[in-house]
């Protein structure tokens, strides 16, 4: 049959699937968050945040790669605070 998702399912099963997929985003997140440098382990960041972070940091990444290709041998200096976006209030 050709059934719409979510068509004919229980609320509880429709309530328990939407709970798994919050919970499974939740959890990406804060394994994101994990991985970026400076942020201490317990700091509580916005998803917003997390993404902002993320995103200027690979940006750094890339621009400290293209650094290292253009002048090989001077290591990946240092974070740079062109457009480093870092939320953290400290």
């Amino acid at each position: 049959g050709g059934r719409a998702a979510g068509w004919g399912t229980s609320p509880a099963t429709n309530a328990a699937r939407e709970r798994s997929r919050v919970q499974t985003l939740r959890h990406a997140f804060l394994e994101l968050q994990k991985t970026l440098p400076s942020v201490p382990p317990d700091t509580k960041l916005s998803k917003l945040d997390v993404l902002l972070l993320a995103t200027t940091y690979i940006a750094h990444l890339t621009r400290s790669l293209q650094d290292e290709e253009e002048s090989p041998g001077e290591g990946l200096g240092t974070l740079r605070g062109d457009g480093y976006l870092h939320p953290v209030k400290v």
